[in-house]
């Protein structure tokens, strides 16, 4: 029997949501919380969600990094002698939440806040058989997706985002998408037809032909996090075959998400991608000589 992952919350309309999963009249959350109250919740509701199951969804739908994965990281800012965190699969984020660095940790000593919800989770997954794991985060921006604007005061009209600004192509400040919307701004329409005209007339050729050139250039290649990425770089992931070249980066330290403008190589097309800052990427970036030589391999970890 197929289980899938649902929305649980004491209250039907507010307060903290869970990831989890109803087996009879029982229900199972993946952060190991109990409620005889717990209750399941549709999709898109006011609910905050829990920390641990927000990094437990990353952990049960990321797909591992295709360079390995580290047993243990140190937090970034510590020596690799400090204590090791068990890393989210394809991410430099540990299951405690704290940002990790590239590197492995040396260190015996584990983070037990990782611990536990590891433990969590492996018992989570043992009690829910067949579960149904849902697909992650999409690698690609979907350029028909409407969006709210910020407060949710007017969600019958939907906005066309500006990756590049993180507004709507109207300059309104954004709350979340809104794929609902039954119709669309017509400054966000206008604004982001004239944007397309020069991807296609000017960005696109310019960025075919840098990738066409690629395998001739000098490249280090190392893994890092999203949030290094630049504006000239090439990068993959995983769960993702195709190599992306950069054409512009917007990353805000205040926000969990990098917006980055790429080319896809295989789809011949230049796109919006949203990706957490702290994925973990192998960068290709060109050194400074445009000699031909075979590609060196530099890894952090």
């Amino acid at each position: 029997m197929s289980l899938p992952l649902i929305r649980l919350a004491i209250g039907r309309t507010n307060g903290t949501a869970h990831w989890g999963v109803a087996i009879g009249p029982d229900v199972f959350t993946v952060c190991a919380t109990h409620s005889p109250d717990l209750v399941p919740i549709a999709d898109n509701t006011a609910h905050s969600l829990c920390q641990s199951c927000a990094r437990a969804w990353l952990i049960l739908t990321t797909p591992p990094h295709p360079g390995g994965e580290a047993d243990a990281r140190p937090a970034v800012g510590t020596g690799p002698g400090a204590a090791g965190h068990r890393p989210i699969p394809g991410h430099l984020l540990g299951y405690c939440g704290k940002p990790l660095e590239a590197r492995r940790s040396t260190a015996r000593r584990r983070c037990a806040n990782c611990a536990r919800l590891s433990d969590a989770v492996d018992r989570f997954r043992q009690r829910a058989h067949g579960l149904d794991i849902p697909g992650g985060e999409p690698c690609h921006g979907d350029s028909d997706l409407l969006w709210a604007p910020k407060g949710r005061e007017n969600l019958v009209t939907g906005h066309r985002r500006n990756s590049v600004s993180g507004n709507a192509y109207c300059d309104r400040p954004l709350g979340g998408p809104n794929p609902g919307a039954p119709n669309e701004c017509a400054p966000c329409r206008r604004h982001w037809e004239e944007a397309e005209v020069v991807r296609q007339t000017y960005t696109l050729p310019h960025m075919r032909a840098e990738a066409l050139a690629w395998r001739e250039r000098r490249l280090t290649i190392y893994d890092d996090r999203a949030s290094s990425l630049r504006p000239g770089d090439a990068y993959t992931l995983s769960g993702c075959a195709q190599r992306h070249h950069v054409v512009a980066v917007r990353d805000r330290t205040r926000d969990s998400y990098t917006d980055i403008v790429v080319y896809l190589f295989g789809d011949g097309r230049v796109t919006d991608v949203r990706l957490r800052r702290d994925r973990l990427v192998a960068i290709q970036r060109p050194d400074s000589g445009e000699v031909a030589v075979p590609h060196q391999r530099i890894t952090g970890a």
